[in-house]
């Protein structure tokens, strides 16, 4: 489906993705999901959008965020 030569970007709509894999009942493995696009082509990024209030002390999805940066997607709150 993709040239291994082509060049590709990620970019994912952290809210709904999150909130759509809840109501469903399933997990996304970020992981698998990197590396499937990383075997596809030529990654450039990956950007994980999402809203983040920084004043709180703790956000439930905090963790996944501290994660996903770490991993090689470029968070963008």
């Amino acid at each position: 489906m993709f040239d291994p030569r082509e060049k590709i970007a990620l970019f994912i709509d952290g809210a709904n993705l999150y909130a759509t894999s809840r109501a469903l009942g399933f997990d996304i493995d970020y992981r698998k999901l990197l590396s499937s696009f990383q075997k596809r082509g030529y990654l450039l990024r990956a950007y994980y959008y999402t809203a983040l209030v920084e004043d709180q002390e703790y956000s439930s999805i905090r963790p996944l965020i501290d994660w996903l940066d770490y991993n090689g997607f470029k968070v963008v709150t």
